[in-house]
């Protein structure tokens, strides 16, 4: 795990540079669930340590997406701290559910909690935007987020729950296909 994390360390680093230097990310065929359930053993302590609910409905058939995994781990790491943030604020008990699914030519990962949703869901992707308090975010990493994902030919969104508490976000990558895999060779656009 210590390994794994600091190579982790060592690619947000590159990330950092390729994104000062804007060099291409490295894309491959990624399997998401993968690095879903790297990413939430990563928090798996606080989640259990502060008693939230981690409910997966992950699809086993889901196709590869074309990306960097690096990369989708630090958005799918940024959701999951926020909605982590959200749920302990309430009071009643915590659950972040997290479901990857396919939906024709995309594969769509949705995260729901049910904490106090949101504010301003309109602006909560713009830069130095954030709902938390001094000191506590930067209001960098949702416009990140959402850089990463359209970088990756997709879109990411978020809304409040109609039916319940809480709030969701959806990031909807395209399903990798014989296309695609031809832009692994070094054909993908910049």
């Amino acid at each position: 795990m210590i390994l794994q994390e600091a190579q982790r360390t060592k690619q947000i680093v590159q990330n950092l540079l390729s994104f000062a230097r804007q060099m291409p990310a490295q894309r491959r065929p990624v399997q998401l669930n993968a690095i879903l359930r790297r990413t939430v053993q990563l928090r798996a302590y606080d989640f259990h340590s502060h008693d939230v609910d981690i409910v997966e409905h992950l699809d086993e058939s889901l196709p590869e997406v074309v990306g960097d995994s690096h990369q989708l781990q630090q958005v799918f790491l940024n959701i999951l701290n926020n909605a982590h943030d959200a749920v302990r604020e309430t009071g009643r008990p915590a659950r972040i559910e997290i479901t990857s699914a396919r939906n024709g030519t995309t594969v769509e990962v949705s995260f729901r909690d049910n904490g106090p949703g949101i504010t301003n869901p309109d602006r909560i992707f713009d830069p130095f935007f954030t709902t938390k308090e001094v000191g506590k975010g930067t209001g960098l990493g949702l416009s990140i987020c959402y850089g990463i994902v359209r970088e990756h030919g997709g879109e990411i969104v978020c809304h409040n729950n109609l039916d319940s508490e809480g709030a969701t976000f959806i990031v909807r990558l395209p399903a990798a296909s014989e296309a695609s895999f031809g832009a692994v060779a070094g054909d993908y656009p910049k």
